[in-house]
């Protein structure tokens, strides 16, 4: 090798080093940079021509910068909602723009805030995609899993949950078996009460009061009858709503149900006893055949507040009595327990407790927070305690993650070396977990890259030391002429 082919290998290596203290410099100035992937550089010789017998001409070194996008930084909390890391290989979709017309992107820097119009957005610029899901918490629209023309910006400045009215209630109750035993005096009308709220379709509050009274004989009895020794194991529930009639409570026009109930003794046995044996609903009829119920069990129409009509319609199948609240104009299905089942109203030792009341519906409520959970579903949180998934993250995962084009932000072009993107719900296969509140930390490590920019110092140290001796033999070879 000649000392000019020398100058311009050692030239090289100077070029080459430089480069390599370039990536380092960057490596250090983003090692808080939420996301940032660090540079490695690899170097590669330069060759022009070889021989099989070993004869060569050199050309000295070239560097290449890669970046390490498979390395995952470590993941440390934050404390706000919308900030999202990834647990996993996936990455999180971005848009360069809010409308998502614009160019489709991958990223694992998820510092995310919403904007003026509700976007969210991280501190690139790049704007978060996802499912938009409807209130039934179904994705909106008919585009497959694998689309990206599926996804829209993350969007929820006026995302708000409208009153929901109560469709379904359920309302269970002991009532106490020592209550129907014989007596001259007779317990207090009100002396089982309960009230229950639900809701309207104007999102308003209205309260449904169930009323359970005993039937009680009377002890003494004039002779030759004889007095009665066993309890009536009977009941009529009365059910009064608030949206309906006038006065009180309890007051007759508010009545939209009532039901005759006979419980099993003692002597049915551990599975049946307290449990209910049979009922009448409004049409009078009993739920079994006749010759299994007392003739006694009350007709709601005759018993309790003596309305002019019974009210409501039990279905022995599903064990729901059927009442019309809102003033008649609305089916609203109770469940009170179906027959011989311990789940339902019963008549055990003890005192009155309701022991299960459930029903939905909600008020009208607005966007309080939205959080991110483990399964990419943003999840908003309302005033009236109410919360559902509003849109479902997607997280792409790629054959050769390493193969992506890195762009401005800590963000990706997708590209054919990386290979066809795959869009995974967070959870499946190799996509990994989203973590709400939570951000993934810069892969570089400062005590790695100090230690290579003392190498690459040294480096290039030597190759300038090469250099000048190249220029001293190419000054003696000038001074040969003299």
């Amino acid at each position: 090798m000649t000392a000019i082919n020398a100058l311009r290998t050692s030239t090289s290596g100077l070029n080459a080093q430089a480069q390599k203290l370039a990536g380092i410099s960057n490596n250090i100035a983003n090692s808080s940079t939420v996301g940032y992937k660090r540079v490695d550089t690899q170097f590669e010789s330069l060759v022009l021509e070889g021989t099989s017998s070993g004869s060569t001409a050199l050309a000295g070194t070239a560097a290449h910068n890669r970046v390490e996008i498979s390395k995952v930084g470590q993941v440390q909390s934050t404390g706000i909602d919308t900030d999202i890391a990834v647990n996993g290989n996936g990455f999180l979709v971005v848009n360069e723009g809010s409308a998502s017309g614009g160019k489709y992107l991958a990223t694992r820097a998820g510092s995310f805030r919403p904007d003026a119009n509700g976007n969210l957005v991280n501190a690139a610029g790049y704007y978060l995609q996802g499912v938009q899901l409807g209130a039934d918490g179904l994705p909106v629209g008919n585009l497959g899993d694998n689309n990206l023309e599926s996804l829209t910006t993350v969007n929820v400045s006026n995302t708000s949950v409208a009153s929901s009215p109560t469709t379904k209630m359920t309302f269970w109750a002991n009532l106490p078996s020592t209550e129907t035993a014989p007596s001259d005096i007779k317990p207090d009308h009100n002396a089982f009460v309960s009230s229950v709220d639900y809701y309207d379709a104007l999102g308003a509050s209205q309260t449904l009061t169930y009323r359970f009274t005993p039937v009680v004989a009377d002890a003494t009895v004039t002779p030759p009858a004889t007095p009665p020794t066993q309890n009536s194991n009977q009941w009529t529930l009365e059910i009064f709503d608030s949206a309906t009639g006038t006065g009180d409570a309890t007051d007759s026009s508010r009545l939209v149900g009532s039901i005759g109930m006979e419980f099993w003794n003692e002597t049915a046995g551990a599975n049946k006893a307290g449990t209910i044996k049979s009922l009448v609903d409004e049409t009078g009829a009993q739920t079994r055949a006749t010759g299994t119920v007392l003739s006694t069990v009350p007709n709601p129409g005759d018993y309790g507040a003596t309305p002019t009509t019974a009210k409501g319609m039990y279905s022995i199948i599903d064990g729901t009595l059927t009442v019309k609240v809102a003033g008649g104009a609305v089916d609203l299905p109770i469940k009170v327990g179906t027959l011989d089942s311990i789940s339902g109203v019963t008549q055990l030792a003890g005192n009155y407790t309701p022991v299960k009341v459930e029903k939905d519906g909600s008020a009208f409520g607005l966007l309080e927070r939205v959080s991110v959970q483990d399964d990419g579903k943003v999840v908003a949180t309302f005033s009236n305690g109410q919360s559902r998934a509003i849109y479902q993250l997607k997280l792409a995962v790629f054959p050769n993650a390493d193969g992506l084009n890195p762009v401005r932000g800590d963000a990706y072009e997708m590209s054919r070396e990386a290979g066809a993107v795959r869009l995974l719900t967070a959870g499946e296969g190799a996509a990994g977990t989203t973590s709400g509140g939570a951000l993934e930390s810069s892969n570089v490590d400062i005590g790695t890259e100090l230690t290579n920019l003392i190498e690459t110092q040294r480096a290039y140290s030597s190759n300038a030391s090469v250099v000048r001796t190249a220029d001293q033999m190419l000054e003696e070879a000038t001074n040969l002429k003299r």
